[in-house]
């Protein structure tokens, strides 16, 4: 039996959010929380009661510890966290606006520890201990070093037969969508699950269309064995072993939409874990729905909530 479901590292920084809707001019406190998006998933996972563990490089202070006891609380394993002395942690102004006014995300990252994270500092026997590893484009947007971790990772999980779930998760102020689609795509082509929203496969690879077209037309060109497309509010489409199936999204009174991708593919995986590309869209909708009616990048959905709405049952939802 495999210690874990999943492995996954990443990037996580310290979050910063001024409370009762306030702009970042107006704050005079903040919430103090913590963004990453592969933590988010392993989190997810968690709380679906799966095993997961995610690591980073994090300066050994209180913000790097702040950030993994945010983590471990949920059950997640970080003992293969690669702790530093030297260097900053990276750190999020996240500004939530209601509309007309749009959410801020001010970053104070640059040259953080985690960025400076590189292959030779990683034990990768942990692969050895799990059945799949998700990575993402936002790790190897940060550094050439990053981006080498991402690439020995795919290479190594393959070498153990480990399956691979590739979320692209474009971050404009990382790179521009040229240098991306040039980058990611062949790491894309390894993945056994592939994510993306339907803006990104248009923005950073001109595929368009309808959402079965797109879908299709990335399934073909990525050869990835399940590609999904989140449409926003309108669901997820997933094109899985030769067949596309498409679910609508649930009616949301949102408090935070931040996290909420993630929180989808962690109620995916938890289905294409039990190989059922119709549950795991129902799953991962059911999961990013519940993620937004709470305040911060973590999901702190459970289980019987996930299924109860994925089932339909928002009564049991409720309770």
């Amino acid at each position: 039996m495999s210690k874990y479901h999943v492995v996954t590292f990443g990037e996580t920084m310290l979050r910063l959010s001024p409370k009762n809707n306030k702009t970042l001019e107006q704050a005079d406190e903040f919430e103090v929380l913590c963004a990453g998006s592969e933590s988010n998933v392993a989190v997810a996972l968690s709380r679906l009661g799966l095993r997961s563990c995610w690591f980073s490089r994090l300066v050994n202070n209180p913000v790097g510890r702040r950030i993994t006891n945010m983590i471990r609380a949920h059950g997640v394993d970080v003992s293969q966290v690669r702790w530093t002395d030297e260097g900053r942690n990276g750190v999020a102004f996240m500004e939530l606006g209601a509309p007309p006014r749009s959410t801020e995300v001010v970053y104070d990252r640059a040259g953080s520890a985690a960025s400076r994270l590189d292959p030779e500092s990683v034990d990768w026997s942990v692969l050895k201990k799990a059945k799949h590893l998700h990575v993402t484009g936002i790790t190897v947007a940060l550094s050439p070093s990053c981006a080498e971790c991402v690439t020995t990772a795919i290479a190594r999980a393959k070498e153990d037969r480990l399956t691979i779930s590739f979320d692209v998760n474009y971050r404009q102020k990382l790179w521009p969508p040229g240098r991306a689609s040039e980058v990611l795509e062949p790491l894309m082509k390894e993945a056994d699950v592939l994510f993306m929203t339907s803006d990104d496969a248009e923005d950073l690879f001109a595929i368009k269309g309808s959402a079965e077209k797109m879908v299709e037309a990335a399934a073909a060109r990525f050869g990835t064995k399940w590609t999904v497309l989140t449409l926003g509010g309108e669901g997820a489409i997933v094109r899985a072993e030769g067949k596309t199936l498409k679910e609508a999204g649930h009616t949301v009174q949102e408090i935070d939409r931040i996290g909420a991708g993630d929180a989808f593919v962690g109620g995916f995986l938890y289905g294409y874990f039990k190989d059922d590309p119709d549950k795991a869209l129902k799953y991962g909708l059911a999961m990013s729905a519940l993620k937004m009616t709470t305040p911060g990048d973590l999901s702190f959905a459970t289980l019987s909530q996930v299924l109860a709405l994925a089932a339909g049952d928002n009564k049991s939802v409720k309770r």
